[in-house]
């Protein structure tokens, strides 16, 4: 029962038993119902002082045990005690935001904490605890729970917000993290010294290096950004995707809520913004405003990191504490999204195409070759490529000498991006992006080997169907603005007829299974294909259609292909029909459209 169990704990107090002792009695007898008991227990500050660090992990899985963990932050040895609650936030596994509400809804009414609810309160603790040690080098102690905290940190809604809290209270800045007006998060609560009550002194209070401040800044600093980096990632911000819809609202399909009004409307979405916005604002507060430091954290490399953290190992001076690549990449995307988004008065990064984002580019894309290309973290392809969009739209396209090879390695990079990422909005926002390169470039002839080397080399189908359709934008620009380039003549269809009209001759050898395989997989660079042979079956385009071209389309490519179409489909059965069915349709045009010409 409660009472026996009061009883136990409060007759068997030192010097009725030693510490030891006393811990093994409370660990017996601990419960919910004695928590109040047990707080007003833990008032006396020489017992605190002895036992309280050894209390932070049993007292932690405890549903209500807030106030007791704060006395023990408040009046046991600050020392210790940041080692246990440390070590506490390394052992901890926090869920994702969809476990998060789950495990809320389970634990609410019963009496163990959930893992995000454990990860509050400890690093409300800290929150006092670093405000109490007062030791030569402070940053030692700051350095260890930042790496504690960012080890055990999953982005979830509560936990950002308490990290969020955590910083403003550790470096004191007063800007309340407050969310948006729509948003239904709940803030933890990080206690402040008055609100808790009075805390004890460092018993071994030593007077600061006068270094430790600026070491304690940058260590905050570094902390925020990838702290930054973990949540961007982590959330789809379509940064590149709701910069597109403001650059070309014709591109937003007519009756479909845009992704700007859906991130104003939804609340999960709102929300999402709302955390990001608070990140960024506290790297501002903190001082990260100046976009050389970002770049330089950018392009900065260091063959021996220092780990923090690590005893004997600490860093001397601000400079050897790195800030987070992707961090700081988010920061500089952020501000321009803002400044184009929210018209904020922040300062735009001096930036052109080449040679700044094709270094951008290379520096976070296919580092680990061309076929990791579309793999990276989505925050990373997302700040990039709303980079790339905005100096696009801004018309800062090159301000240094632009060698070929650099221009062709760019877009190929980017074009690969369209066809491997995983995300629908990233593909388009590269297939874009991609596209307004290609066509700004002012040689025709760069233009078209691109074009050319995609279609004969691309492995990717849904790319070399881009390919087709930046060639057609190509035709019809020149025949619109009357220029005399290679598309305004044979040369361009001379160049690209092998690969763009493949001898399918090949597909009668193969099976019904095999064929429906191999149609279903090339359907888009197919699709592509047809449409652009009917577009130049056109009296408008006849002028760059080589002399008897169609004539030999029709029997390499259209013929062999409309045979391969017909015995596919029968073995399809329902799987992929439509799309053989739309295939067939489009093969039936083209061979009309020939036959009139």
């Amino acid at each position: 029962m409660a009472s026996d169990s009061i009883k136990a704990i409060t007759e068997s107090l030192p010097p009725a038993s030693d510490y030891l002792t006393y811990l093994t009695i409370l660990e017996s007898h601990i419960s919910p119902e004695l928590l109040p008991t047990l707080n007003e227990i833990l008032q006396n500050a020489e017992l605190t002082q002895n036992i309280g660090w050894d209390l932070i992990h049993l007292l932690l899985p405890l549903h209500g045990s807030e106030t007791c963990l704060m006395t023990i932050a408040r009046l046991g040895n600050p020392r210790e005690v940041v080692l246990k609650v440390t070590e506490a936030l390394q052992l901890l596994e926090l869920a994702t935001e969809d476990q998060e509400e789950k495990l809320e809804g389970e634990t609410t009414e019963g009496s163990e904490s959930t893992p995000v609810d454990r990860f509050c309160t400890l690093i409300g603790l800290l929150s006092v605890l670093h405000s109490r040690i007062k030791t030569k080098y402070p940053s030692r102690f700051l350095s260890s729970s930042l790496m504690a905290i960012l080890s055990a940190f999953r982005p979830s809604n509560q936990a950002t917000l308490a990290v969020i809290s955590f910083v403003h209270t550790i470096s004191g800045k007063k800007r309340p993290p407050l969310p948006g007006r729509k948003s239904s998060l709940k803030i933890p609560a990080i206690a402040t010294e008055s609100q808790a009550g009075i805390s004890a002194p460092d018993p071994e209070a030593q007077e600061e290096d006068p270094r430790e401040p600026a070491i304690q800044a940058r260590l905050l600093q570094s902390f925020v950004t990838h702290i930054l980096e973990e949540y961007v990632n982590a959330s789809s911000l379509e940064w590149a995707a709701r910069l597109q819809e403001v650059f070309e609202p014709s591109r937003v399909v007519a009756g479909r809520k845009s992704l700007g009004e859906s991130f104003r409307e939804d609340p999960t979405l709102q929300t999402r913004d709302t955390l990001a916005g608070q990140l960024v604002a506290l790297a501002r507060d903190l001082g990260l405003t100046n976009y050389e430091t970002l770049f330089e954290a950018i392009y900065k490399t260091d063959s021996h990191p220092v780990e923090y953290g690590i005893e004997d190992n600490y860093p001397s001076s601000p400079g050897e504490i790195p800030l987070s690549q992707a961090g700081s990449l988010f920061l500089i995307t952020s501000f321009v999204f803002s400044s184009i988004i929210f018209e904020s008065k922040l300062p735009q990064p001096t930036m052109s195409i080449f040679p700044d984002h094709a270094k951008l580019v290379k520096h976070f894309i296919g580092v680990e070759g061309p076929t990791s290309i579309g793999g990276e973290e989505p925050g990373v392809i997302d700040a990039v490529l709303a980079i790339g969009l905005w100096l696009e739209h801004t018309n800062q396209f090159v301000s240094g000498p632009l060698e070929d090879e650099d221009y062709l390695q760019h877009l190929q990079t980017l074009s690969l991006l369209s066809a491997n990422n995983p995300s629908p909005t990233l593909r388009y926002a590269a297939h874009v992006f991609t596209s307004s390169i290609l066509h700004a470039h002012p040689v025709d002839r760069l233009r078209l080997t691109f074009i050319s080397d995609t279609l004969e080399n691309c492995p990717y189908e849904a790319l070399k169907g881009s390919a087709v359709s930046w060639l057609k934008e190509e035709i019809i620009t020149a025949h619109e603005r009357k220029s005399d380039n290679v598309f305004a003549s044979t040369v361009a269809l001379a160049a690209t007829q092998p690969y763009l009209f493949p001898d399918t001759s090949a597909l009668a050898e193969a099976s019904q299974e095999e064929l429906l395989q191999e149609l279903m997989q090339e359907f888009p660079f197919h699709m592509a294909v047809l449409n652009f042979l009917f577009f130049i079956g056109s009296e408008a385009y006849a002028h760059v259609v080589p002399s008897g071209m169609m004539a030999v389309v029709e029997e390499v490519y259209l013929g062999p292909l409309r045979t391969a179409q017909g015995k596919s489909i029968i073995a399809a059965e329902g799987d992929g029909t439509f799309e053989l069915q739309l295939l067939g349709e489009r093969i039936g045009m083209c061979s009309a459209k020939i036959d009139e010409i």
